[in-house]
């Protein structure tokens, strides 16, 4: 396993939670990065078997570590680490705690399928902009080969999850997604929980490898535990480039965490 610890941010556009009354808009980003993410496994990760992961991060300039009170709470937490396995089949949203070391964070995740995963920090410190800081391979890295089959529906849990667009994505461009949710008898489902302060979490994976958006829905967001939402989650997407996108919508149901994958391409803007 590599020691040698970890690359900078690919940042991208972020859709964040709004009002029903106003689009949604990306939040500001960092021009580049500034925090570098290092990640400690204890062991090897193996499939199956649970792994504590220690995560360090360190500003790049000043080469000092960054400590909870420096980071602003979004989502209801200060560090949230997207996993994601080369294939994209298996994708972790997870929360570093601090340690008692300052700086450093640890978190334990269980690896489902082989082939190493990548990890992207999104975290925003005190007083600046939301970043992604991304980290080399977690684990023995195999290339693997991803299925590009676009896939609007997928059935998890015993729901059924439709995905749609106002109009195709395309590099640059600006589309409306709709998720919908509907149970096994195709009635709308009206009680989706609240998920880290929002009814759904939604990351899209570039097959670059290096590219992701973190995306949540429109409309209010839960004021506490039990509100529900549902059956439509709306978030804008503004692709960053071309290509397949690997999308993952975290929502809950009945107290049941479920990751819902969809399969989209990017295409090009047409020349004007």
């Amino acid at each position: 396993m590599k020691t040698k610890l970890f690359l900078p941010v690919v940042l991208c556009l972020i859709a964040a939670a709004c009002s029903t009354l106003a689009p949604d808009k990306p939040k500001p980003v960092a021009a580049k990065p500034t925090i570098r993410l290092t990640l400690l496994p204890q062991d090897t990760p193996k499939v199956g078997h649970p792994v504590m992961v220690l995560a360090k991060l360190e500003r790049l300039q000043e080469r000092t570590i960054v400590t909870a009170d420096q980071l602003e709470t979004v989502h209801t937490q200060k560090f949230h680490l997207l996993l994601v396995d080369s294939t994209m089949t298996d994708y972790q949203h997870i929360h570093p705690q601090p340690t008692k070391t300052p700086g450093v964070y640890s978190f334990t995740f269980t690896p489902k399928v082989a082939g190493g995963y990548r990890a992207w920090a999104d975290i925003t410190p005190v007083g600046g902009k939301e970043e992604f800081d991304m980290s080399e391979e977690l684990g023995a890295h195999r290339a693997g080969a991803i299925n590009k089959t676009e896939s609007h529906s997928a059935n998890v849990g015993g729901y059924h999850f439709t995905l749609s667009f106002d109009k195709p994505p395309v590099e640059g461009g600006e589309s409306m997604g709709t998720i919908m949710v509907t149970d096994h008898k195709n009635n709308p489902v009206m009680t989706l929980e609240p998920v880290m302060g929002a009814y759904a979490h939604i990351a899209g994976f570039y097959d670059d490898f290096r590219t992701v958006a973190h995306m949540h829905p429109m409309g209010a967001e839960p004021t506490g535990a039990h509100d529900r939402g549902g059956p439509e989650l709306q978030f804008h997407f503004e692709p960053a480039r071309t290509g397949f996108v690997k999308f993952f919508a975290q929502v809950q149901i009945a107290g049941k965490d479920m990751m819902v994958p969809f399969g989209v391409m990017v295409g090009k803007a047409s020349a004007k």
